[in-house]
């Protein structure tokens, strides 16, 4: 185990000067009392070895730990922000930064907290060949060249799924619609039949989750949508002449 060296008067100090940070306010971000920074900085207390680990979590602005909140239909969005930060913290100081910026920008304030969740998990989702790229605006998709590209709440058709995707390569392309069945969800509607078919008829598949679904297994949602992006990016390659053969999965060959 690596061992943390005490800190001196002078790096405390020099800590709050590099974040400009009164002795007070240092004190408020560690839940410590004001008297003991005072301590600390002129010499009469030793600080704590574990200082240097909790100065670090102040210098990225971490919110203190907590146990992750386990999922499930009655869960807040509250719930889902911590979920998605600690999704977030795994992949590294600057990455997490780069696409915490871009989670933000994709979402719109009418999200639920299944939508939040699912967003996050497919935030660094691959088509089989290459990462999908998130976009605030559907309308800004590329016309041209390869990529496939996600938007949160797009306008498909007159429908308005959660999450809409689109795989192209040059002149050929496929969309699909990912729809959070939040209304008397497993249901088979009129309504929902009749926007599902009316897109289906259009070329565009269709998935539909339910909020449990994803709050349960978020996981699992991913991977279904993953899945059919594959089979669908397969199939563009296959159209635009770039394979001979495009791959299906088990339960469609």
């Amino acid at each position: 185990m690596m061992e943390i060296e005490e800190m001196t008067p002078d790096e405390v100090r020099a800590f709050r000067g590099e974040f400009g940070l009164t002795k007070a306010e240092l004190a408020e971000r560690l839940g410590s009392a004001l008297r003991t920074v005072e301590d600390w900085e002129a010499g009469r207390r030793q600080s704590p070895s574990m200082l240097r680990v909790a100065l670090s979590a102040v210098a990225r602005e971490l919110s203190p730990w907590r146990a992750t909140p386990k999922l499930d239909p009655s869960s807040t969005m509250n719930d889902v922000d911590q979920v998605v930060r600690k999704m977030f913290a795994r992949l590294g100081d600057n990455h997490v930064v780069d696409l915490d910026d871009r989670f933000e920008s994709c979402l719109v304030s009418e999200a639920t907290p299944a939508e939040k969740l699912l967003l996050a998990h497919c935030m660094e989702m691959s088509d089989g060949y290459n990462i999908v790229d998130p976009l605030e605006d559907w309308s800004s998709r590329p016309t041209k060249g390869w990529q496939t590209s996600m938007a949160f709440h797009p306008e498909m058709d007159g429908a308005r799924p959660s999450l809409g995707f689109e795989s192209r390569h040059n002149n050929v392309a496929k969309q699909l619609a990912v729809f959070i069945d939040t209304h008397r969800p497993g249901e088979r509607l009129p309504e929902k039949l009749r926007t599902e078919t009316a897109l289906v008829a259009r070329g565009i598949r269709v998935i539909s989750l339910s909020a449990n679904d994803v709050l349960l297994d978020g996981a699992n949602s991913k991977e279904t949508i993953e899945t059919v992006l594959t089979e669908m990016t397969e199939e563009v390659l296959c159209e635009d002449g770039q394979i001979s053969h495009a791959w299906k999965r088990p339960d469609r060959r």
